[in-house]
């Protein structure tokens, strides 16, 4: 069964009693009608333009200051949601009087400030909802500003009111930072084996895990697109011979504007689960023309190390119901290492922006029964998570608490202190299940 909670959607679609328990679940739905985007300015969990620039794509990039030009809240929420990518956060602090009697020249004043403080490689200004209403120059004030100071200074035009979900801030930073590729020292070295993942959004840690499986198969990765990337490596990126894109939510944009450009390949990769790296390797070994047999003797000899602890999670795993609530893209690559690597059932699905195809493609993947809600607040949530009599809740942290209260084990889906990502970073996921639902503080709850 999909619905979505927007109160125009179809009516045959729509459970307009959110009562799930009595709805039907048919194959052959109009999806579309459930995948209309909610108005800006509305609150949703779908999140802001700024949020999927800043903190999805623009915040994982080094040595360089994010300064965001808005009052306090916008800025200390976008740095907080990942805090772990830098120890400051930066913004002009926008108040009543910057409003009135303009906010111009503190930003031009924030930047050359920062600028001689720290250093830093380059500066990226994003732009929030109050200036972009008031009609601040922000083009004009760090095109000035970067002449003065003699690094890249990059405006983002990303007020929250640009888009319906945190979609539309992706497309905005792979613009701007597309501009830099291509501007590279001429004498860097190419091989026939350099590589561009694009994608992720998580961690430099799941980066690093990536960069260094694939250089055991001879493969170098010029530029983790943002999760490990700086200005310099983003220079480079002309010079893979293909790109691996690993989120193709926030970054397929990229790899399609990069193979026109620069006619650079692009194929889809998946690292998390043990078929998805397993088939990720081969693909992508395929696409270089590497061995076959260096390929799948890599592939053999993590099976071999894991195969003991994987079948162990496999046998105590086998039937427990999991509900998942994420993007539309974790989503899918969730569904099938949980239910062919790990013996799970989807109990149920919750995603904030996903489109048609996405649905679609999530469909095919669960059984009938199965509720998938679209967009849903946090009673539509409780709700079907407790309808759903799942043993287990993955998610990001900002439900966790309300999965908590009602007593149902939760896992948090990007990983914390360890990674999930790759062969072993998938034994370190189930182990992250196992231990969430064989807890013993939920028998002392049931008691």
């Amino acid at each position: 069964m999909l619905y979505n909670t927007e109160e125009n959607c179809n009516k045959n679609i729509l459970i307009e009693n959110r009562d799930t328990s009595k709805a039907k679940r048919q194959h052959d739905i109009d999806t579309s009608s459930c995948c209309k985007y909610t108005q800006p300015g509305n609150s949703t969990e779908r999140l802001c333009t700024f949020h999927g620039c800043r903190v999805v794509i623009g915040n994982q990039i080094k040595n360089v200051v994010h300064l965001v030009h808005s009052p306090i809240g916008c800025a200390y929420y976008s740095w907080d949601y990942r805090s772990q990518s830098y120890g400051y956060g930066f913004t002009t602090g926008i108040q009543e009087r910057d409003i009135i009697f303009d906010s111009e020249e503190k930003l031009y004043d924030a930047i050359l400030k920062a600028s001689e403080e720290f250093n830093p490689d380059a500066i990226f200004v994003y732009e929030t909802c109050i200036p972009g209403l008031i009609g601040n120059d922000l083009q004009g004030i760090t095109k000035k500003a970067s002449e003065e100071i003699e690094i890249p200074v990059i405006y983002f035009d990303c007020a929250g009111f640009k888009g319906a979900t945190q979609n539309e801030g992706h497309k905005i930073a792979n613009r701007q930072l597309f501009e830099i590729i291509g501007n590279g020292k001429e004498e860097f070295h190419s091989t026939p084996y350099d590589v561009n993942v694009i994608g992720g959004g998580s961690s430099v840690k799941e980066a690093k895990i990536i960069e260094n499986m694939l250089s055991k198969i001879g493969i170098r990765v010029l530029c983790s697109f943002t999760d490990n990337a700086t200005i310099d490596k983003i220079r480079v990126m002309d010079r893979a011979k293909i790109n691996i894109v690993h989120c193709t939510k926030s970054s397929m944009y990229l790899a399609k504007m990069m193979y026109k450009e620069y006619g650079i390949p692009y194929i889809k990769g998946n690292f998390f689960g043990i078929e998805n790296c397993s088939m990720s390797l081969r693909n992508i070994g395929k696409a270089l023309n590497i061995d076959k047999d260096k390929i799948e003797n890599f592939i053999a000899e993590n099976l071999e190390r894991i195969k003991e602890k994987l079948e162990l999670y496999r046998e105590n795993l086998k039937g427990k119901r999991v509900f998942i609530s994420h993007g539309a893209q974790r989503v899918l690559n969730y569904i099938d290492p949980l239910k062919n690597d790990l013996n799970m059932d989807i109990a149920g699905v919750a995603t904030y922006f996903g489109n048609e195809k996405n649905y679609k493609e999530i469909l095919k993947k669960i059984p009938k029964e199965t509720v998938v809600l679209d967009n849903p607040n946090s009673y539509e949530l409780e709700r079907a998570i407790v309808e759903s009599n799942a043993d287990v809740v993955i998610s990001d942290n900002h439900i966790r608490y309300l999965v908590h209260k009602l007593g149902v084990p939760f896992v948090y889906g990007r990983g914390g202190k360890k990674s999930y990502i790759g062969f072993d970073g998938f034994i370190n996921f189930a182990d992250e299940v196992h231990g969430a639902i064989n807890s013993k503080i939920w028998k002392l709850l049931n008691n």
